[in-house]
């Protein structure tokens, strides 16, 4: 286990808006988080490298672009030092992903925009190149055509148009490095400048946008992780960034969940996989319907589920915790 998950007393913070929680006592006390906060560390927290051996740069684990423009002045970030390379490498994760999730959906309702951030959609998804389709992401909507038989001779045909899509793996990449970087703040040594990893492996479970925020597997994900341990709850950048992270109450897994640009959501756990796969064992199936087309042709799909906000638990407060007002 690594040293910084030893100490009996973690600095384990849980972040709002407007405030900042330190779990270190049973009392929840809320400091100020109108500035960024700052960590000095000397080792890379996505690569782990010696940064006392070579050149080092600022890294933003909520990159500054990768929200509208000016939606963290005056909120809360977690600024760290990072070798050139894994830096360089995030923010190519962040170019054509932070396009695509301010990028509405068709039929649905997005995050309220102001004026100045559908502008910053409109900008990026001109600007920015779709790594799945090799095209600005603007052009990137993804088009499928199904033939049904009618008949002994005939055919109906269907197009189906989808908004641009993520290349999951880059996404679940993205993500892996920021709770990195939120993992290495909460194991933090000040004695050491340096934080520490979860032990065990990374584990994402699933990516869904907005239009299916309901559905079975992320829905039961967050009432089995509700009651875990919360280490860091997190709202920033007037709501277009929110992460979670929670400690299963009696093993080495964590819980984690992040919503991009108030329009995708990701989920999964890290550490022991043993532990993992007993919840995940438990999450039901998605709901699919199913349609015979005959001559042994089938036709399977499933349905978008909305979540209503009344029934949103993911980056919920445990049942019962509460949080002084008071900063």
């Amino acid at each position: 286990m690594s040293k910084g998950l030893l100490r009996k007393a973690p600095t384990c913070l849980q972040l709002f808006e407007k405030s900042v929680t330190n779990m270190l006592t049973p009392t929840l006390t809320h400091l100020p988080v109108n500035r960024a906060i700052r960590l000095r560390n000397v080792i890379c927290p996505y690569c782990a490298c010696d940064l006392t051996a070579k050149p080092v740069t600022k890294e933003h684990v909520l990159g500054r672009r990768f929200v509208p423009k000016g939606k963290l002045n005056g909120h809360w970030n977690l600024i760290v030092n990072a070798c050139g390379p894994c830096n360089n490498r995030k923010a190519d994760l962040e170019n054509d992903i932070s396009a695509i999730t301010l990028h509405p959906e068709h039929g649905e309702t997005h995050l309220d925009y102001d004026d100045a951030a559908k502008e910053e959609a409109l900008r990026k998804a001109a600007k920015a190149i779709s790594r799945r389709t090799k095209k600005p992401v603007k052009d990137s909507h993804e088009n499928m055509k199904l033939h049904v038989p009618f008949g002994p001779n005939g055919k109906f045909s269907f197009n189906f148009t989808s908004p641009p899509q993520i290349d999951k793996d880059r996404a679940f990449e993205l993500a892996r490095l920021q709770l990195a970087g939120f993992f290495n703040w909460i194991t933090y040594q000040q004695d050491e400048e340096r934080g520490y990893w979860w032990t065990g492996g990374y584990h994402p479970l699933i990516m869904v946008r907005r239009a299916d925020y309901g559905n079975k597997i992320i829905a039961d994900f967050a009432d089995a992780v509700l009651e875990w341990e919360p280490r860091i709850l997190g709202h920033t950048a007037e709501g277009f960034y929110r992460v979670c992270v929670r400690r299963h109450p009696g093993a080495e897994c964590w819980s984690w969940a992040m919503e991009w640009n108030g329009s995708t959501r990701l989920v999964g756990f890290l550490g022991d996989r043993e532990v993992v796969k007993v919840v995940v064992d438990r999450l039901g199936p998605l709901q699919m319907h199913h349609h015979d087309l005959g001559n042994g042709d089938f036709m399977r799909y499933r349905t978008e589920v909305p979540l209503a906000d009344k029934d949103d638990k993911l980056f919920a407060l445990p049942t019962g915790a509460t949080v002084p007002l008071t900063s």
